[in-house]
């Protein structure tokens, strides 16, 4: 059921040995793009929102070794006062 222009539509009955079949190639966009997740925009986003998973991306992805230690340093320094200060806020609400 071709057309007069010989055209094979989906659905037409086609031989084994006349199929073709996409090669893998040509369905990934671009083998040689970044994963969604080692985007830098994605790293700061989880950096901000979900800390843990964005200290694990930020180690994980190229960037350089100074600005992985400074942000972890900031990090750890964020954490560290943060749960000292849920410490003092419960031993003001305790008294």
């Amino acid at each position: 059921m071709a057309d007069s222009n010989d055209e094979r539509r989906p659905g037409d009955w086609t031989h084994k040995s006349q199929r073709t079949y996409e090669s893998a190639n040509t369905i990934v966009k671009d083998p040689g793009a970044k994963k969604w997740y080692q985007d830098t925009f994605w790293i700061i986003f989880f950096l901000v929102l979900l800390w843990p998973v964005g200290v694990v991306l930020m180690w994980r992805s190229d960037w350089h070794v100074a600005v992985k230690v400074v942000v972890s340093v900031v990090l750890a320094v964020m954490v560290y006062f943060a749960f000292n200060l849920s410490l003092a806020a419960q031993q003001l609400s305790a008294s």
